[in-house]
């Protein structure tokens, strides 16, 4: 009796532990090492057939990887052998075994996705091998994009116009991996070109298609895509190739293209250290973006033809070949690349072209941080991966670019690009955060910033600072001045304020700490100085007073609540103001509105208004209408064939507002789109298209701006 309750409390073991080896505890996202991709497009279908090869991690068990949503798998293998495997939509569990319903139930897949389950006998890197096919047609006639904000975005088309697929169309199985290895091969017809990340390896003709080969030679974090029948030119720098690859209608573009690429390469190899890559490539695209990848950058054709691109956005884009195209983002810590690219890029060459443009940048960044950023939508840097609206950009791009600025007026400008030289030597081909940005400043400086990351990366927000003048004695040589700073944010901050005191012709600068609500100053300054202003120049991320900005158009199209007003009465007119409201704003369920509603809205609202009968008494000095000319800011304009945009304050109990003077209805529409990538503005003058004059307001008072 006994031997046999030992037997069968064995067999009981037995099938216990069988279970308990068979019953999944989790569903593991596959980890992705390298891909070998091979597309040959088919241009007139709208469709790619695509072969992966490459090798991944996975866990004995069930393992699972995202796709394209509306490709078929024609065959998957791992280890050379077929597998089966469940495909299905991200968020439709149907199709799933009841002994699987519950473990998905605990995995949050990628929306919009489809899912690839499959099960493996043997945890870690296997070899894998796919091959599937399937329509990339998004519609491309609705999308926004500008330096003030981004609307619908492409991930994947395949159009005669050409052929665009990013990571975010899933066109090449992705999984839990931050970085990989990627190889490209295209198919595509003989008389377009592909371009892809890294460098190009080969390129032929075979039986009437065009066959290139494409390789980025670090990890990367994932892979873009583009093809189209485009005119290519180049010239090297050394060995680096630099490239335009443009459409047939912009080639005049070219040559100014070049000769700017070659300079921002040379300027950035003194700057960080070597350009990373083989070539750098310019592609227009035939939709609007902007977007810079490893070795290369892909600029809509309406973007590209903006003048100022060259001149800016152009080497924001090529420095990105350093940070964040071969120096990554460790998004999970932080994304640090935009801001390092604006000041490297953007912010810089103002910089370097004058203080004072310089200056106005800083300020027009805290501008947007009032126009854009608000309790409802603020986050902390740390947050941020990538720009999807103005507040994200606001807080992404440009609060965090005045961290950068900030440090360095600590730390002083030699110190701070040899932390960029450090970072680049050190951390090329890896992930990177905050940290080690913080790590490097302090090595080559030899000054401690601990408090720079807890105040500005991981909290939102931003100080609000107050002045009082508390005593104040005259002598003969020297002026002895208490003064009283706040902080009233609400939230510890250790910041430099800079104060700056003027006399007749002369000034005295200084800088204090201020790392209390409340702090007192006692100084000794010069004796003839009669007026102190706290940080005039705006090196300090602050918030602004109201008296400190002056109305600017990101102020308006900022604004959540709007009303589009017209003094016109034509229908057609009307419908083409409507267009103009709708590109503004990337909303098309605008309506446009009468006379009879201007000043029927709530004070929260900030109107867009066609052709008011007069205007306000803001534009007294500021635009005189007269029979054929309208005047502004002292410019004398033609009234035919202009449009003037202007933005003012506090007018029939509107605090903001927006006034479009025109009899150029036709250039409405493209109007419309050219708007936001003038944001920091108080007025724009175009003829027909063609910007012709613009400029910002005054706006001289501050209550951090004292007589003494």
């Amino acid at each position: 009796m006994i031997k046999q309750l030992t037997v069968m409390f064995i067999l009981v073991l037995a099938v216990l532990a069988f279970s308990s080896c068979t019953r999944e505890k989790t569903i593991t996202l596959a980890d992705f090492q390298n891909h070998d991709i091979s597309l040959t497009l088919d241009v007139p279908t709208h469709s790619a057939r695509i072969t992966d090869n490459g090798s991944m991690k996975v866990q004995n068990g069930w393992n699972m990887f995202y796709m394209n949503k509306d490709v078929s798998i024609e065959s998957f293998t791992v280890q050379d052998k077929e597998m089966t495997y469940i495909a299905m939509n991200s968020s439709d569990t149907s199709l799933l075994p009841p002994e699987l319903t519950e473990l998905y139930s605990q995995v949050e897949p990628e929306e919009n996705t489809q899912v690839i389950l499959f099960k493996s006998h043997q945890s870690g890197t296997v070899s894998f091998s796919i091959m599937y096919g399937g329509v990339f047609f998004e519609d491309v006639s609705n999308v926004r994009f500008s330096n003030e904000m981004v609307g619908k975005e492409i991930s994947g088309t395949i159009l005669d116009k050409g052929a665009y697929l990013s990571p975010a169309s899933y066109f090449y199985p992705q999984g839990n991996e931050n970085t990989l290895q990627i190889t490209l091969t295209a198919n595509i017809p003989e008389n377009w070109e592909s371009i892809s990340d890294g460098n190009r390896l080969s390129s032929k003709i075979i039986d009437g298609r065009k066959t290139q080969q494409w390789e980025n030679p670090f990890q990367s974090d994932g892979v873009m895509f583009m093809a189209a029948p485009y005119v290519t030119r180049s010239t090297y720098l050394d060995s680096i190739e630099v490239a335009c690859y443009f459409f047939e209608s912009d080639t005049g573009l070219i040559a100014d293209y070049l000769d700017a690429t070659v300079g921002y390469i040379k300027m950035y190899s003194e700057l960080i250290g070597p350009y990373p890559y083989k070539r750098f490539t310019v592609a227009e695209n035939f939709f609007p973006t902007g977007y810079g990848m490893p070795a290369w950058t892909l600029l809509g054709q309406q973007v590209l033809r903006l003048p100022f691109i060259i001149r800016t956005s152009l080497g924001h884009e090529v420095l990105h070949n350093w940070w964040g195209n071969s120096v990554y983002v460790d998004y999970k810590r932080g994304n640090w690349c935009e801001a390092a690219t604006v000041y490297g890029a953007d912010y810089r060459y103002k910089l370097l072209k004058s203080p004072a443009e310089a200056r106005d940048y800083r300020k027009n960044i805290l501008k947007q941080y009032v126009s854009y950023v608000n309790e409802g939508n603020d986050f902390p840097i740390r947050e941020f991966t990538s720009r999807t609206s103005p507040n994200t950009r606001t807080i992404g791009y440009n609060k965090a670019m005045m961290v950068y600025h900030m440090i360095e007026q600590i730390i002083g400008t030699d110190a701070f690009f040899d932390a960029w030289k450090l970072i680049y030597k050190k951390y090329i081909g890896k992930q990177i955060s905050w940290k080690e940005w913080i790590e490097a400043f302090e090595e080559t400086s030899g000054m401690q910033l601990s408090f720079i990351i807890p105040q500005w990366i991981d909290r939102a927000g931003a100080p609000i600072i107050g002045l009082e003048i508390l005593n104040n004695t005259s002598g003969n040589d020297i002026h002895t001045v208490t003064v009283k700073l706040t902080e009233t944010s609400g939230d510890k901050y250790h910041l430099y304020v800079p104060l700056h005191f003027t006399g007749p012709n002369t000034q005295y600068d200084t800088t204090v700490i201020l790392d209390s609500p409340a702090m007192e100053y006692t100084l000794n300054i010069p004796a003839n100085m009669t007026t102190l202003e706290v940080d005039p120049e705006y090196h300090l991320f602050r918030k602004l007073y109201p008296e400190e900005i002056e109305p600017i158009v990101s102020a308006i199209m900022g604004n959540p609540q709007k009303q589009y007003i017209s003094f016109e009465t034509k229908p057609k007119t009307n419908n083409l103001f409507r267009t103009f409201c709708e590109n503004i704003s990337s909303d098309t369920t605008i309506e446009i509105q009468a006379a009879e509603s201007f000043g029927n809205a709530d004070t929260g609202v900030f109107p867009v208004i066609l052709n008011p009968s007069k205007l306000p008494t803001y534009f007294k000095n500021r635009v005189q209408m007269e029979s054929n000319s309208i005047i502004v800011d002292g410019q004398r304009y033609p009234k035919a064939g202009h449009t003037v945009i202007c933005t003012g304050e506090n007018w029939n109990g509107y605090k903001k507002y927006m006034i479009v003077l025109t009899n150029d209805f036709q250039s409405l529409p493209r109007l419309g789109q050219l708007i936001p990538h003038y944001g920091k503005y108080s007025y724009l003058v175009f003829k027909g298209s063609h910007n012709v004059g613009k400029g910002q307001w005054q706006a001289d008072a501050s209550p951090l701006k004292k007589m003494l």
